[in-house]
């Protein structure tokens, strides 16, 4: 937490600016935010936006791959249509080696997001920079902050206590029968990934993707559904805002926690970044103070089931997201430190064994 911590003494508080912003975005008149296509999300965004500053909220629900490719050939011909992008760090990473994400420290001026008691932590979280990047650098901001979602069973096809050990989806009798977010692509299956990769190494992650013989999908919905109609009853890297509605309708997913590898922590879709050279710099930079707001969060964390950084937000996401006490989570998959050593081989491997 230090590193988070001294990155945001860089952070001030600047009344007269906000103002200035406020005004001149309200001059502009629209943004255009490019996320997730989950529906209460998109919803939610673009009326609570208008709603606090009057703003039109365009929405674009793109996966992640198809975002950092849309803002790498539109900034390559100087025709740059997103001003804002909602995601993770991975994406705000590669956007940023690449000149294509502005730095949000100066972005940040809302007084009201500046009270320590509001952040766990005390201070808004900053992403920290890729090697890469100047070390002064911060392409975006954190807002959440929870347990990844790494394994699902359909529990009347596949007993829970069946999966006791990560080794345990090697057993023969379930080859065929895993389904996963693609690794491959940016997306919460490279969160899961990595994190056996750093676990249990190599040939681990090689007997499970190609010897178990593991459908890839990158579509969210598609993989929930399939564990929950039980066309693959396990599901690795399911995301809680695709698996709680099918709950709710009755259909049997459960999270299953193997002792050898209890989860990693992870921001999901909870980070903001500021798109270099977008058509409204001024609204995107007030929705990003926004989207720090306790407003914002609420609707964000309703939407998306993700934990927020906000400590004045009641949290009402799925028990399994929640970090339980005494679990030491040992793995931040939004830190560098970890993100860069550990998980980037481990991605670039799996593109290898499984290729492009």
């Amino acid at each position: 937490m230090a590193d988070y911590v001294e990155a945001a003494k860089r952070l001030r508080s600047n009344p007269t600016e906000w103002e200035r912003i406020k005004e001149a975005a309200k001059q502009e008149g629209r943004v255009v935010v490019v996320g997730p296509g989950f529906p209460a999300l998109r919803d939610g965004v673009i009326e609570g936006f208008q709603r606090a500053y009057g703003i039109a909220v365009e929405y674009l629900g793109l996966p992640s791959g198809e975002v950092i490719t849309r803002v790498d050939r539109e900034s390559r011909v100087g025709n740059v249509t997103v001003d804002v992008n909602i995601g993770g760090t991975s994406s705000c990473w590669i956007m940023a080696e690449r000149g294509q994400i502005d730095d949000v420290t100066s972005l940040l001026v809302d007084p009201s997001i500046y009270d320590p008691s509001i952040w766990w932590g005390g201070v808004p979280r900053l992403i920290l920079p890729s090697p890469k990047l100047p070390q002064s650098f911060m392409c975006g901001l954190q807002t959440a902050e929870w347990v990844m979602t790494d394994l699902f069973v359909n529990n009347q096809i596949i007993p829970p206590s069946s999966i006791t050990s990560w080794r345990d989806l090697l057993k023969p009798e379930f080859r065929g029968r895993i389904a996963a977010f693609d690794p491959r692509r940016a997306g919460p299956g490279q969160t899961p990934a990595g994190y056996l990769y750093a676990l249990f190494g190599e040939q681990y992650v090689r007997d499970l993707y190609i010897g178990q013989q593991v459908v890839l999908t990158t579509d969210n919905r598609q993989l929930a559904e399939w564990v929950a109609r039980g066309t693959y009853p396990i599901g690795i890297a399911l995301v809680q805002a695709a698996v709680e509605p099918l709950r709710a309708q009755g259909l049997p997913l459960e999270r299953v926690f193997p002792e050898d590898g209890p989860g990693a922590l992870t921001g999901g879709f909870g980070t903001v970044h500021k798109i270099k050279g977008g058509p409204h710099p001024n609204a995107a930079a007030v929705f990003i103070n926004w989207f720090a707001s306790r407003e914002a969060q609420e609707m964000y964390e309703r939407a998306m089931l993700e934990t927020s950084l906000r400590t004045d937000v009641p949290h009402q996401v799925p028990e399994y997201v929640i970090p339980r006490p005494g679990v030491n989570y040992s793995i931040n998959d939004y830190h560098p430190g970890y993100f860069f050593s550990q998980r980037e081989p481990a991605i670039a491997k799996l593109q290898e064994l499984l290729g492009r």
